[in-house]
């Protein structure tokens, strides 16, 4: 069965604008300056925050997140500035805008203080609209049992107070929350309230939802292709009457599967066309591939094979004309099964081929762009090496053939002064020329480890894809992209805030610490003198320390482990200790050396290496000491890390 393509229809509310207080902003600042000889109206504090917020609110809500974003750093810049309280309003934008990056931990945390701000009020209507919005942040994140709940405690509310537009987009929220859980029957009912509430508050856009929602329940669940075509006729009649085509290819589309699924050929046909008719007006590539193909393959089932391949081409030029990998991948399929059909076994061949090319550039497309861009990266950065090599060594005979004309057509004097000039002159090269080739090959070295820090993360969500924890993998990948986002920036830097490589260390340990289920606590203390956005580490350096605690000393341990992490002053150098109590390094030793494979510790020798260069490009001495920690009877009681490094500012 092909699968189709999901467009969510945009919705924009625009609010009435501050009519009032327009007239005060002209093109000046918000303290009233106007550009005529006219008086200026002086805001107060609070009367410019209030007139920010709203800003900043209405601009959010219309979907204008860079313009919003504006607004809300003013806003908040003021409120800190005049010791201002900060309206609800202002962090339920800012939340909006969070929302629109993907943000969600940030939303989340703005969100929770507009709806304990609105708590105090009586604004019932705009706490329930802030509360469906808080539970659809919840089940972004993952937080399905939360979001149910206040989804659940929105419509009581809304019931209550008789408040509108609220029931039917809390319906919408559950049914999209029992969906990620896979809980059919909870999901069906869901989208069963959606449709009749949306009804009783004739709130048409949601019960075109709501009927399209029940089109697709309907053809997955229930395999119940007429059913499913009943739903989406409603959609389509609805959105027709309030005259917005936008998602009328994506509604034919399904009609038109399910007809050919009922094999109804000639309507299926039918209901295809007019999908290419709408969809070549909006320019809807995707859609015109689709649809081309599968008349392709309708005159394919009809034994009309010319017409078959002629479709199968204009399916294959628009899907190409937008990069459309899915498409391109089940069409060759289906051309290569229409040449089985006729006997040519050589096409047949290369069109199964094509296929499975797109195929498995649409799995493997997800996890390569970075690494493909580490590696050219890479490439690139020896290129460059080998040529300034090369230049040096050109410029060195050069300088060498000048002082030797030099000697010849001077006096002595002058010469042996041209002379020492121009060796000066290449020492200053050459040592600038290791400088450089130092910093290539640290920033190859960091380019190394961070591939191998991927394979160790990705392998652990792999394994609760594998044990169809979706609550887990869904915390798991959330803070996966955070820490990939993190790790891709930090990359890019020799050294970098202390305060960054900790950002990225935390969300490691946590990923660690969901990957073996809280096998171990840890704890992160820093001296209050040290500024973490001052001074200064290479990046990445504490994290394959970090990671031989966890899978060498804590997780072989019997109970509970610990994992200390403390950085303090000494001097005008900063010591970085981890401190575990595991089974120490000669036990760690003795269980890696009973297992069948083994695997270099890549992490630390790579940091180990860049230590090295970072001493011989600085001319400084970072230093790694490892302590084994004994109780009193003698025995292995965890391991000590100490890296010193000097203040880098």
């Amino acid at each position: 069965m092909k699968k189709f393509f999901r467009y969510k229809a945009g919705i924009c509310f625009m609010l009435f604008p501050v009519l009032m207080i327009y007239p005060l902003l002209d093109s000046g600042p918000l303290t009233g300056t106007r550009t005529d000889p006219k008086p200026a109206v002086e805001l107060s504090d609070h009367a410019r925050l209030e007139v920010l917020c709203r800003l900043a609110k209405q601009h959010s809500s219309a979907k204008s997140y860079p313009l919003a974003k504006q607004y809300i750093t003013e806003a908040f810049d003021l409120a800190a500035k005049k010791n201002l309280r900060i309206p609800y309003n202002l962090y339920w934008a800012d939340a909006e805008v969070m929302f629109s990056m993907k943000d969600y931990s940030h939303a989340w945390k703005q969100m929770e203080m507009a709806c304990k701000l609105l708590k105090e009020t009586s604004q019932y209507q705009q706490t329930a609209e802030a509360s469906t919005f808080f539970a659809r942040i919840m089940l972004y994140t993952g937080d399905f049992a939360n979001a149910i709940e206040l989804f659940r405690g929105t419509i009581l509310l809304a019931q209550e107070k008789k408040l509108n537009n609220i029931i039917p987009e809390c319906y919408r929220g559950l049914a999209d929350t029992y969906n990620v859980l896979n809980k059919r029957d909870e999901e069906k009912n869901a989208i069963q309230m959606l449709v009749k509430t949306s009804r009783e508050e004739n709130d048409q856009e949601n019960l075109a939802r709501g009927y399209y929602r029940l089109g697709e329940y309907t053809h997955a669940v229930d395999s119940n292709f007429a059913n499913s075509n009943s739903y989406y006729m409603e959609a389509l009649k609805i959105r027709a009457n309030k005259g917005d085509t936008s998602l009328f290819p994506a509604i034919l589309n399904r009609i038109s599967w399910n007809y050919y699924l009922l094999k109804q050929l000639d309507t299926a046909l039918k209901y295809y066309n007019r999908t290419l008719d709408i969809s070549m007006k909006q320019n809807q590539y995707p859609f015109i591939a689709n649809a081309y193909g599968n008349i392709g393959t309708i005159y394919r089932d009809k034994q009309e094979y010319e017409k078959a391949l002629y479709n199968y081409g204009k399916s294959a030029t628009y899907a190409m004309l937008s990069k459309d990998w899915f498409n391109l991948s089940w069409i060759n399929k289906d051309m290569s099964d229409l040449y089985i059909m006729t006997g040519d076994y050589k096409k047949a061949y290369e069109c199964y081929v094509a296929y499975k090319a797109y195929d498995d550039s649409l799995n493997q497309k997800k996890y390569s762009v970075s690494l493909t861009d580490a590696r050219m990266r890479y490439e690139t950065d020896a290129k460059a090496k080998d040529l300034e090599l090369v230049t040096l060594k050109l410029d060195k005979q050069r300088y060498f053939i000048f002082a030797l004309a030099g000697i010849l057509l001077l006096i002595l004097v002058t010469g042996l002064l041209l002379f020492r000039q121009s060796k000066m002159s290449a020492r200053r090269r050459i040592s600038e020329m290791n400088r450089k080739i130092s910093e290539i090959t640290q920033a190859n070295l960091r380019q190394q480890m961070n591939p191998h820090f991927i394979f160790n993360t990705l392998n652990s969500i792999q394994y609760y894809m594998y044990q169809h924890d979706k609550i887990t993998t869904n915390n798991y990948l959330t803070k996966f992209s955070s820490l990939m986002r993190k790790t891709l920036e930090n990359s890019q830097f020799t050294v970098i805030p202390i305060k960054d490589e900790l950002d990225a260390l935390q969300l490691y340990l946590e990923l660690e610490s969901l990957r073996f289920k809280e096998k171990f606590e840890y704890h992160i203390s820093m001296d209050e003198e040290i500024d973490p956005l001052i001074f200064k580490i290479p990046a990445m350096l504490l994290q394959p320390y970090v990671e031989n605690s966890i899978c060498h000393g804590l997780i072989n341990k019997e109970g509970k482990g610990m994992l200390n992490i403390n950085i303090e002053s000494i001097d005008t150098c900063l010591l970085f200790t981890i401190e575990d109590n595991g089974i120490g390094r000669e036990a760690a030793l003795k269980i890696k050396q009973g297992k069948e494979k083994n695997h270099p510790p890549l992490g630390t020798k790579i940091t180990e290496s860049r230590i090295e260069l970072a001493n011989a490009l600085h001319g400084t001495q970072m230093k790694v000491q490892y302590t084994d920690l004994k109780d009193e009877q003698g025995r292995a009681a965890g391991t000590r890390v100490e890296i010193q490094t000097p203040i880098i500012t």
